[in-house]
C-alpha cells in the first residue's frame, strides 16, 4: 500500500510539474493525510527580476530568483533535506516550468499585467512547512 501511494503521489507531481507544465494551469500539490508533516526549511527565496511594478519591453521577461542556505536540484526525491529542493515559478496564478535553474526567459504578451511569485519546495515539489514564498510582484508589458 505504501509503495502504492508513492506511485501514485509520484506520477501526480511528474505530471504537475514536468513539460505540460509550462502551458497548462498547475498548482503546488495539495497536502494529502500522507504529506502533511512537512520539515521546516532554512532556505529563503528572492523574486529578484521582474520588480514590483516594472515595465517589460518585447516578448519575454527575463525571470531571475535568488536562494541563500540551499541547493536546487534536478532530481526528484522523497529522501527530504531542508536545503535541497526547486523553485517554482508562478505567473498569474498558474504554476510555470522552473527548468531547475534560478534564471529563465519567460513569454509575455505586450499590453497585458502580469502577477508573479515563486516558492521554495522539496525535492518532491511539495512545500516545507512553513511555506518559502516570495512576496506577488506585479509587472506589466509595454504595447507593441
Amino acid at each position: 500500500m505504501r509503495r502504492l501511494m508513492f506511485l501514485l503521489s509520484a506520477a501526480a507531481v511528474l505530471t504537475a510539474c514536468g513539460a505540460a507544465a509550462a502551458t497548462s494551469p498547475a498548482a503546488t500539490p495539495t497536502l494529502t493525510p500522507a504529506t502533511q508533516n512537512r520539515p521546516p526549511s532554512p532556505v529563503r527565496v528572492t523574486l529578484v527580476s521582474p520588480t514590483n511594478g516594472e515595465v517589460v519591453h518585447g516578448s519575454v521577461v527575463h525571470v531571475v530568483v535568488s536562494i541563500s542556505g540551499g541547493t536546487v536540484t534536478k532530481a526528484y526525491s522523497t529522501n527530504i533535506s531542508p536545503t535541497v529542493g526547486h523553485v517554482h515559478l508562478y505567473m498569474n496564478n498558474q504554476l510555470v516550468y522552473m527548468t531547475y535553474t534560478l534564471h529563465q526567459d519567460m513569454p509575455v504578451n505586450p499590453g497585458v499585467e502580469y502577477t508573479m511569485y515563486a516558492e521554495w519546495v522539496a525535492a518532491d515539489h511539495f512545500p516545507f512547512s512553513p511555506r518559502d514564498v516570495t512576496p506577488r510582484v506585479f509587472f506589466t508589458v509595454a504595447a507593441s
